[in-house]
């Protein structure tokens, strides 16, 4: 009961995937583990080799969380406490994602990494880049060499293909500020235009 108790332990979230693999695997009698979830790994210490003995899928509700790599021989008991700690671990992977505050702190090189990700030309992510700087329209304008009224037709391409409604929603879509954005996008009219 007291790893159980552990597993459902958040804070602080900053550590929760790799405490939270780490507790299943020991559930589970798992020898070592590797945790995969969008894009970030997490693995035991010594980091195991080879291929694992057994795969569990972690899902929240209807999406899909990540994956955990079981190494080591289980038992069908050891395979049942895997799943069931799966089952566990998948919606507080999830939350615990949701109160991470690093999702806040995005470095130049995070947010370049997913700009590079969108469906942006290379000239929308300059403006973007320009934009998350704290230059205005017209001063994209005159360090681009556009005009303004260019500079925002890209600002509305940008918007449609990230689906955002303003700047401050563009700003806090790339930089994952949460929390400051109106959920009904007609409640911020006045900062609707580029």
């Amino acid at each position: 009961m007291s790893l159980v108790t552990q597993l459902v332990e958040l804070d602080p979230v900053k550590t929760y995937p790799q405490r939270g693999a780490s507790i299943v695997a020991r559930l589970a009698g798992a020898s070592g583990f590797r945790l995969q979830l969008d894009g970030d790994t997490f693995a035991s210490e010594p980091a195991p080799s080879g291929p694992a003995t057994h795969q569990e899928p972690l899902r929240a509700g209807d999406s899909a969380v990540g994956t955990l790599h079981l190494y080591g021989d289980l038992t069908a008991s050891g395979r049942e406490f895997a799943r069931w700690g799966c089952a566990l671990l998948a919606p507080c992977l999830r939350n615990a994602s949701r109160l991470d505050d690093r999702n806040h702190e995005r470095t130049a090189e995070d947010i370049q990494a997913m700009l590079e990700r969108t469906p942006l030309t290379p000239r929308e992510r300059d403006v973007v880049g320009r934009l998350l700087s704290g230059a205005s329209t017209r001063q994209i304008a005159q360090s681009t060499g556009l005009t303004v009224a260019t500079v925002n037709t890209y600002l509305k391409r940008i918007f449609a293909k990230l689906g955002v409604h303003s700047r401050v929603e563009l700003v806090a879509r790339v930089t994952g500020t949460r929390g400051v954005i109106p959920s009904d996008p007609k409640s911020s009219d006045s900062s609707a235009s580029p």
